[in-house]
């Protein structure tokens, strides 16, 4: 129950870290500090969402306290699945920037995983 309560806790982590990242980068296009055409948006949103998926696969990683590899992609395929199934049911299509991408955020939340296991655990001791 204890594990399950920690992976529901990551999970709202990144759901809040992946808010706040769209809240300041709305604010800085609002204030027109940032860019808003396409390409500059399409460039700041996966660089966002590497970084994102990085942090989903640390806290993953830095919870379990052993395979980090594996932590962060199971974190990571969960969230890209239930993105494509969502997608896929408002009929975005699957293409090849879209595998780049997806392949980005597994590689990067792996290695986040591979790193969050090197670190002492955020949530205290592990459950054997």
């Amino acid at each position: 129950m204890k594990r399950l309560k920690q992976k529901i806790f990551v999970y709202l982590c990144f759901l809040f870290i992946i808010s706040i990242f769209s809240g300041v980068y709305a604010l800085l296009i609002y204030l027109g500090k940032a860019d808003s055409e396409i390409g500059a948006f399409n460039t700041v949103t996966f660089i966002l969402g590497i970084v994102a998926f990085f942090i989903l696969g640390f806290l993953a990683g830095n919870t379990a306290q052993r395979n980090g590899l594996l932590e962060g992609l199971i974190a990571a395929l969960i969230v890209i699945l239930v993105t494509l199934v969502l997608n896929f049911f408002i009929q975005v299509p699957f293409v090849a920037k879209s595998f780049i991408k997806t392949a980005s955020f597994l590689t990067s939340s792996a290695l986040g995983g591979i790193i969050g296991v090197n670190f002492r655990s955020l949530f205290g001791a592990r459950e054997e």
